[in-house]
């Protein structure tokens, strides 16, 4: 073999390790020495939710419509569709928002009650893949879009930015657009050094870090009611067709890790719009080739073909725009359109839950309508979470840069000794799993996990603990509205950088983070 085609199977190598890194937990928290089972994100009911998006003929959207005019078929067959909302009846989505927001937003949400519209808009600038250049553009765009729509915000918005290293948070759900300005114009754009390494190498590494950043999204989110919308503001990773090269084995399980994305992505409801300021980078033929090939939805195996980032927003039910001159208005388009939508739930007839993807397809009665959703599901058997899929569940929300709310939580910490911190945790009550024992009193059990994560972004010391609160009747109702508190002791090396705090209740799987800077730490 000579050098060329040594180098070139290197590369090639490197691009299946980046890719199976979707496969794997950033960190192993088990406290057990068994081999860890690959991931399965199941679906925790056999009801199908579909939002559904109906635009005329002139592409305005239409919000109107009842239920009898539609018609809802999985894989060919029609289906009784058992629930239904208009975009006018859908009910408002609860909105927890921290810091960074106004003081009268956050007021209204510590007391629960922040009003906001059906549907969050989540704004990503994709720096990672984009050269100078665009990035200057995209950014140009993303602050016309805020100042023309501001200051208040129709929608919560919260604002990303997928660096070179990792998926930022740089502003959280908020409808005040000043804000977010201010927050992106805070963040300096970086040099793209991720387009100037070798062609596949660094292509499969984006692909990795574009596919995990989106997964992170959705896990963070999945606990919001109602759709989210994704405005992916960048080119994404490029067609990509050495994967070609991977062995049986390896393409099995990149076939199965997008299967875990996609239904990730389905559960949470999550809607991508992708608006590509660069224009067409794939020839039509292969273009068309890859969003035809069903690449997200598994109805064509990905390691077959080109792999165009693109496709994933019509398998999500969303838009793509490309070749757009104001990508602001692309922007606001996304955003109206994301929220004018019907929910269409129903049981399947079909009850063979054999992992295989199904076909959805929703038609309006009136034929000069076009309904929009998303192109399927992943029809895996409900059932409950092993130990090995628990710990990989944790492990990511470690490292996900993204604030879980499913539980509310905070934290602090004393020094506990050399190198080591009392953490006093609480955790709002209202959203545990109460329990009613047999001697009435109510018991709720909580895994915490609190990681000391360095400068490296890797975890360089861990602790996991199963706790339980057990409370009387009468306490019970009396401490409704306090924190139940959890106090743990965990190991603090001089390499912290920050520590992040997972909560998960054992009952319902509801997640709750807290951060804790090097700021706040005791000093050793």
């Amino acid at each position: 073999m000579d050098h060329s085609q040594e180098s070139e199977k290197n590369q090639l190598a490197r691009v299946a390790l980046f890719l199976l890194v979707l496969l794997l937990p950033p960190v192993s928290l088990a406290q057990k020495s068994t081999p860890q089972e690959e991931p399965t994100f199941r679906s925790t009911t056999r009801l199908v939710v579909l939002d559904v998006v109906v635009t005329d003929r002139a592409g305005k959207l239409v919000t109107n419509l009842s239920q009898s005019d539609f018609t809802l078929l999985e894989d060919g067959v029609r289906q009784s569709i058992a629930s239904f909302e208009s975009p006018e009846q859908r009910p408002d989505v609860p909105v927890f928002v921290e810091g960074k927001s106004n003081k009268a937003e956050a007021k209204s949400a510590l007391n629960g009650s922040t009003p906001s519209p059906s549907a969050l808009t989540i704004l990503v600038l994709d720096e990672l893949n984009s050269e100078v250049l665009d990035q200057a553009y995209a950014r140009s765009a993303i602050q016309k879009f805020l100042r023309t729509h501001g200051p208040r915000l129709r929608q919560p918005t919260c604002l990303m930015l997928l660096g070179q290293k990792r998926l930022e948070l740089l502003h959280d759900y908020s409808q005040d657009a000043n804000a977010l300005v201010e927050a992106l114009h805070q963040r300096h754009a970086e040099l793209p050094f991720g387009l100037m390494t070798a062609e596949m190498s660094g292509a499969g590494e984006r692909l990795s870090k574009t596919l995990w950043a989106l997964q992170q999204v959705a896990a963070a989110n999945n606990h919001f009611a109602g759709r989210k919308n994704v405005i992916w503001v960048g080119p994404g990773f490029p067609a990509l067709d050495s994967i070609l090269s991977l062995n049986p084995e390896d393409r099995h399980r990149l076939v199965a890790a997008v299967g875990d994305a996609t239904n990730l992505l389905f559960d949470s409801r999550l809607t991508v719009y992708t608006i590509n300021p660069r224009g067409l980078e794939a020839s039509p033929v292969m273009y068309g080739k890859s969003l035809g090939g069903g690449f997200l939805t598994g109805t064509q195996d990905p390691a077959s073909g080109e792999l165009v980032f693109e496709s994933i927003a019509p398998e999500t039910g969303g838009k793509i725009f490309r070749l757009q001159n104001d990508v602001d208005v692309a922007i606001a388009t996304s955003v109206d359109d994301g929220a004018a939508y019907y929910t269409l739930a129903y049981y399947p007839s079909n009850r063979d839950w054999s992992g295989k993807f199904r076909t959805v397809n929703v038609m309006a009665r009136d034929q000069s309508l076009q309904a929009r959703v998303r192109r399927g599901y992943f029809a895996v058997p409900d059932a409950p979470a092993t130990d090995n899929q628990i710990d990989t569940v944790l492990s990511r929300a470690v490292m996900n840069p993204l604030p879980f709310r499913a539980l509310r939580i905070s934290a602090s910490v004393k020094s506990a000794g050399p190198l080591a911190g009392r953490f006093n945790i609480k955790v709002d009550r209202r959203a545990l799993d109460w329990q009613l024992m047999p001697d009435s009193k109510h018991r709720c059990e909580v895994t915490i996990v609190v990681a000391s994560v360095g400068a490296d972004d890797r975890v360089h010391s861990h602790k996991v603990t199963e706790m339980e609160s057990l409370v009387d009747d009468k306490h019970f109702e009396r401490e409704w509205d306090k924190p139940v508190t959890f106090n743990l002791v965990s190991d603090l090396p001089r390499s912290t950088k920050h520590v992040r705090i997972v909560v998960r209740d054992a009952q319902n799987g509801h997640m709750g983070t807290a951060d804790l800077s090097r700021d706040s730490l005791p000093v050793h």
